[in-house]
C-alpha cells in the first residue's frame, strides 16, 4: 500500500560537501575512497537533477556500486559514515523512483523495491551507531573544551586509519608529500546531525510499514524497533530539535492510523466514533507549532514541515467523513459540515505555508506542491456542494480556485501549459506575461524525476478539476465553457508530447489514480473516465 502523497514533497539528498582526503604517494587515485565516493556523489546528483527515468536508472546503481567499493576500501570510521549515509538516500531514492514507474501489473518489482528500502535502513541504522557512540565518547570526555573533546573521540573512532594511509586532521600532514598530498574535511557527528539522521531513518522505516500489498498495522518487532530508536534520540536531542522529535512521534501515529483506517475501512460506521480518531494528532501538532521560537538554531524548514503535516491531516479527517457521509440519507449532514470545516483548516495552513519565506534550501518541488494541495483542497470542497449549503453557495469560486491553484502550481514549476483560463494579475512572485486562454506551450528543461512527477501529478489535476466541472453538473451550464476549452486543449498538449521518458501515459494515469483513491473514495464514472484518458493518451 503506497503511501498518500503529502504536501511536502519527498525528502532532499543529504547535502555534505564532498571534500578530497589526504592520501599516501602509493595509493592509486582509482583505489581513494573520498575520490570514489565524490563520483558516487557525482552521478547521484545527474540521476536526481537532469536525467530521467529509464535513463536514471543506470546511474543510480552505478552510484550504489561505488559507494559500496568506497565503504570497503576505508577503514575510516568517519568516511565510512558519510558514504553510508549517501549510500542510504540513493538505495531510497532508486526505491522511489522503481515504485513510481510500477503499473497495476507489474507488481513484482515490489521486492524488489523492498530490499533497497531494507537497505537503506540497515546501513543508515550502522549510521546512526556510529554517530550516536562518537557522541557518548565526547561526552564522557568532556571534562574541558568541547573541541578537545571531539579530538580525543576522534583520536579514538580513528585509530585505525594510519593503515590506509588517510589522515582524520587533515592539516597536520598538509604538504608532507608534495604535490601528490590532498586534504579534506572530516565531518564530525553533532546532537543536530544525528537527529537529521534518525529522522532520515524513521522516514524508512514508516515507508517500509506503509508499502506493503495489504494495509495491516505494524507488528510488535516493528513498533518496538522504532520505539527504540526515538528513545535513543531523545537521550541526545539538543533542546532546539525536541520539537523535531515530537514532530517524529505524531508521524508514527500518523502512520498507524492510516494503516488501521486502510485495513479497517470497511468495517467503519458514522456515529462509531472513528471521525476523532485524529483529532489528538491535530491538536498535537498545533503545541508543537506553538513551541517554535524562531530563535537562532531553530530549523527555519520544521515550521513549515509542521503546517503542512497539519493541512495534510486535515484533509485525511475530512476524506474519511466525506466517506462515512454516504452512509446517511441524501442531503446536507452534520458529517459533511464537519468536512467542510476540515477543509477549510487545511486550506487556511496550506496559505500560511505558501507565505513563508524560502532559501537557497528549500526544494523547488516545495511551492508548486503546496498549490497543488490547494487546488486539490479546493476540488473536494466544491464536490462537498451536494451535501453542505456553503459549498454549494461557493461552487462556481471553488472550482475556479482549484483551477488557478493547479496552474500556479504548473507555473511556479515552469509548467505553465497546465494554466487554463486568463492568467491572473499577479501570482504571487511568478512572473506570469501575457492573457492568454492556456499557459505556455513548452514543457521546462527536465530536472530529475521529482519534478517532472510533480508536474505530471499538476497536469493530470488540472484534467481533474476539469471533469467534475462538466461530467458531473455541479456548476451551472454558463460556467462550463472555460473547463470545457481548457480541457480540451490540455488534453491536445498531452497528446502531443513526443515519445520518450517525457511522454504522459499508462503508467502516469494509473500512478494518479492510486493516488486519488488512497486519499479517498473514486466513483465509477470517474473511474470509467480515467480509464478512457489512459487510452485516449496511448492513442
Amino acid at each position: 500500500m503506497k503511501e498518500p502523497s503529502s504536501c511536502t514533497p519527498r525528502p532532499q539528498s543529504y547535502k555534505r560537501p564532498m571534500m578530497p582526503c589526504t592520501t599516501s604517494e602509493q595509493a592509486r587515485p582509482s583505489d581513494r575512497p573520498w575520490l570514489i565516493s565524490a563520483r558516487a556523489r557525482a552521478l547521484y546528483t545527474l540521476a536526481t537533477d537532469f536525467f530521467l527515468p529509464p535513463s536514471s536508472l543506470p546511474l543510480f546503481r552505478e552510484s550504489i556500486t561505488l559507494y559500496q567499493k568506497a565503504n570497503d576500501l576505508t577503514n575510516s570510521p568517519l568516511l565510512r559514515m558519510d558514504v553510508a549515509f549517501n549510500l542510504s538516500q540513493t538505495f531510497t531514492t532508486l526505491a522511489d523512483v522503481l515504485e513510481d514507474l510500477q503499473t497495476d501489473d507489474d507488481t513484482d518489482k515490489d521486492e524488489v523495491v523492498r530490499k533497497l528500502r531494507c537497505d537503506a535502513r540497515d546501513t543508515l541504522a550502522e549510521v546512526m551507531d556510529g554517530q550516536e557512540a562518537f557522541l557518548r565518547t565526547v561526552a564522557m570526555q568532556e571534562g574541558g573544551e568541547t573541541d578537545e573533546a571531539s579530538e580525543e573521540a576522534t583520536e579514538a573512532l580513528e585509530g585505525s586509519a594510519e593503515g590506509e594511509g588517510m589522515e582524520v586532521d587533515a592539516g597536520s600532514k598538509e604538504g608532507e608529500e608534495g604535490e601528490n598530498s590532498a586534504t579534506f574535511e572530516t565531518h564530525l557527528p553533532t546532537p543536530s546531525t544525528f537527529i537529521d539522521t534518525v529522522v532520515t531513518l524513521m522516514d524508512i522505516h514508516l515507508t517500509l510499514w506503509e508499502s506493503v500489498p495489504t494495509p495491516q498495522p505494524p507488528t510488535e518487532d516493528e513498533q518496538i524497533a522504532v520505539r527504540v530508536i526515538l528513545d535513543r534520540a531523545a537521550a541526545i536531542a539538543p533542546e532546539e530539535k525536541q520539537p523535531e522529535l515530537l514532530l517524529l512521534e505524531i508521524k508514527v501515529l500518523l502512520a498507524m492510523d492510516r494503516l488501521i483506517w486502510d485495513a479497517y475501512k470497511g468495517e467503519a460506521k458514522a456515529g462509531s466514533g472513528v471521525e476523532r480518531s485524529l483529532d489528538g494528532a491535530v491538536a498535537a501538532l498545533g503545541k508543537v507549532l506553538e513551541s517554535l521560537t524562531g530563535a537562532a538554531g531553530e530549523d527555519s524548514h520544521l515550521r513549515a514541515e509542521i503546517i503542512t503535516t497539519l493541512a495534510d491531516t486535515h484533509m485525511t479527517i475530512a476524506n474519511r467523513l466525506a466517506f462515512l457521509s454516504t452512509q446517511l440519507p441524501p442531503g446536507p449532514s452534520s458529517l459533511a459540515q464537519d468536512a467542510w470545516l476540515h477543509l477549510t483548516e487545511a486550506t487556511n495552513h496550506l496559505t500560511t505555508a505558501a507565505d513563508l519565506p524560502t532559501d537557497g534550501n528549500t526544494p523547488r518541488t516545495f511551492k508548486p506542491s503546496i498549490f497543488l494541495s490547494l487546488s486539490k483542497a479546493s476540488l473536494a470542497r466544491a464536490k462537498l456542494s451536494e451535501v453542505n449549503d456553503a459549498a454549494k453557495r461557493n461552487v462556481v469560486q471553488l472550482f475556479d480556485n482549484a483551477a488557478t491553484y493547479a496552474g500556479r502550481a504548473g507555473e511556479t514549476l515552469g509548467w505553465k501549459f497546465v494554466r487554463i483560463g486568463p492568467a491572473p494579475a499577479s501570482t504571487g512572485g511568478v512572473l506570469s506575461i501575457g492573457g492568454s486562454s492556456i499557459g505556455g506551450s513548452d514543457l521546462p528543461y527536465q530536472a530529475g524525476w521529482e519534478s517532472e512527477l510533480l508536474g505530471r501529478s499538476i497536469a493530470l489535476q488540472q484534467l481533474r478539476v476539469c471533469f467534475y466541472a462538466t461530467q458531473t453538473g455541479l456548476i451551472p451550464s454558463e460556467s462550463l465553457v472555460k473547463y470545457q476549452e481548457g480541457s480540451t486543449k490540455l488534453l491536445v498538449k498531452l497528446k502531443a508530447l513526443p515519445e520518450g521518458e517525457r511522454k504522459i501515459g499508462r503508467k502516469d494515469v494509473e500512478r494518479w489514480v492510486g493516488e486519488i483513491e488512497n486519499e479517498g473514495e473514486m466513483g465509477e464514472v470517474e473511474k470509467t473516465w480515467w480509464n478512457e484518458l489512459k487510452s485516449e493518451l496511448q492513442s
